[in-house]
């Protein structure tokens, strides 16, 4: 790499670095002044604190941060050194303002790899964890997912549900299998939906009952098919399963878990939008960069930050709240084309301010 794209690479960098730990310290300060009493709950002293804030910012602000900084640091980038007159000494030795800010947006390229690598581990895992901890469940071993099914393993029986919403407590798509202490099937399951109600009661709906006698192996089991009957196997614990959100699961595995719901004939629209939005959401640091950069560069005409910076807030206000209303507003197919849509648009007014630059 040449001389002068290093230097604005390094600046780029050094300033997205900076944007995002100085704004990560000031939401910690407002957290604990806000959220204090939360934040005692997740245990005493530092360590309480800390485990709060670990957990707390990845999940809810890193998302956000990521492409916010990547504008600043793409505004910051080019528009320092256009304040300082060196993008116009750059143009008077011949070389246009995008051939300095292409380094900056391939830089940006790179770190939209970097934000869907950090928002498949970090961010996931982090979200998993402070929903555990707020909900007060202990069982984050128990749960698990494979093949499009969220299972949960609870002494002797094994249970699957294809679906859950938490708003009316109901389980999707159940089976419960069952065994004794040997391992030997002795009842399974299957029913199109349960309500988990108090007192460790289960309502199920259109259910299908087979009982093994544990003395007969050879012996056909017994088959009772019932339209409502309530079993007695939940417990606290088993609310884990309440927690079976796909919201929660890596992009692969949300992939599996459409096809699953698709198989069983299932509406798959809102979990594919999230899908969508999901895959979308780490270009956005990308295009947040491509409408930085020429704001940065028309710096050079009246030498304040303020003007430019006050558009490029006006431009990043406007995407999150057209995101927000899509996301509200948006169904079927019109919602998991929505995220490229945004970005299309957006990028398209970014593409024209960037072929403008220096003109």
């Amino acid at each position: 790499m040449r001389i002068l794209p290093r230097y604005f690479v390094l600046g780029f960098l050094a300033s997205y670095a900076a944007i995002l730990f100085v704004s990560l310290v000031a939401i910690a300060i407002v957290e604990m002044m806000v959220n204090f009493d939360h934040v005692l709950e997740h245990g005493e002293g530092l360590a309480g604190v800390a485990s709060y804030l670990f957990l707390r910012l990845p999940s809810y602000y890193l998302p956000l941060l990521m492409p916010i900084a990547a504008f600043g640091a793409a505004f910051l980038g080019l528009g320092l050194p256009a304040r300082s007159l060196e993008v116009l000494a750059a143009k008077a030795s011949g070389i246009a303002p995008q051939r300095l800010a292409a380094p900056v947006l391939a830089a940006a390229a790179a770190l939209c790899l970097v934000s869907f690598a950090v928002s498949e581990t970090l961010v996931l895992e982090a979200s998993r964890r402070f929903e555990r901890v707020e909900g007060d469940v202990n069982t984050e071993r128990r749960l698990f997912q494979s093949r499009g099914s969220f299972w949960y393993h609870r002494g002797t029986t094994l249970l699957r549900v294809a679906s859950a919403d938490r708003k009316t407590r109901t389980l999707h798509g159940v089976q419960i299998w069952e065994r004794d202490r040997n391992g030997r099937l002795l009842r399974s399951i299957r029913a199109e939906s349960a309500r988990i109600e108090a007192e460790q009661q289960w309502e199920l709906r259109n259910a299908v009952i087979r009982e093994f006698p544990p003395n007969r192996p050879e012996a056909a089991p017994r088959m009772v098919a019932l339209p409502r009957t309530r079993l007695e196997i939940g417990s606290a614990d088993d609310l884990a399963l309440l927690d079976a959100d796909p919201s929660s699961l890596s992009l692969r595995k949300l992939g599996e878990y459409i096809d699953a719901q698709d198989r069983d004939g299932r509406d798959t629209a809102p979990v594919r939008a999230l899908w969508h939005a999901r895959l979308a959401d780490p270009l956005s640091v990308l295009l947040f960069a491509l409408l930085g950069a020429p704001l940065g560069a028309a710096v050079e005409q009246t030498r304040s930050l303020a003007a430019p910076a006050l558009r490029g807030v006006g431009l990043v206000g406007a995407f999150y709240a057209l995101q927000t209303s899509v996301s509200l507003l948006g169904h079927g197919a019109a919602a998991s084309a929505a995220p490229w849509l945004l970005l299309a648009g957006f990028g398209a007014y970014g593409l024209r301010r960037f072929a403008q630059m220096g003109t």
